[in-house]
């Protein structure tokens, strides 16, 4: 039997890859910088929503029959996943373009969220079964 808590968290992922996607494919009001391609601010925002959604991944496949540590790894393959296709698509959004350091911020982003997800949730233990 499936609880509506489990389903729940699944609605989440959802409707947080659409929130990613969006945002993803608006088209930027600013003028894009060279300056910025390594360091801006779009990278922090990468950074925290990327790391954000790959707790709400985590938190979804955690309560299903996987453990804490592959719903971890999946979760960040999930999130930098997201970060590339999306990144390769706004290629065709007017004054939007794929970045490297994008999918790094994410990368690093969902690393640290999930270090953290892991350490709460107790399971930061060398031996996970």
């Amino acid at each position: 039997m499936r609880s509506r808590y489990a389903d729940s968290r699944w609605t989440l992922v959802v409707v947080s890859t659409l929130v990613l996607c969006l945002a993803a494919f608006v088209p930027s009001p600013i003028e894009r910088r060279p300056e910025w391609e390594r360091v801006g601010p779009d990278k922090f925002l990468h950074l925290v929503g990327h790391g954000a959604y790959a707790v709400v991944v985590a938190d979804a496949v955690a309560a299903g029959r996987w453990s804490d540590r592959e719903a971890a790894v999946l979760a960040v393959c999930v999130s930098t996943l997201l970060s590339l296709v999306s990144g390769q698509l706004q290629n065709y959004v007017p004054g939007r373009a794929f970045e490297v350091a994008d999918v790094v911020a994410g990368l690093f982003g969902s690393l640290l969220a999930i270090s953290g997800w892991y350490v709460v949730n107790g399971t930061s233990s060398v031996v996970d079964d």
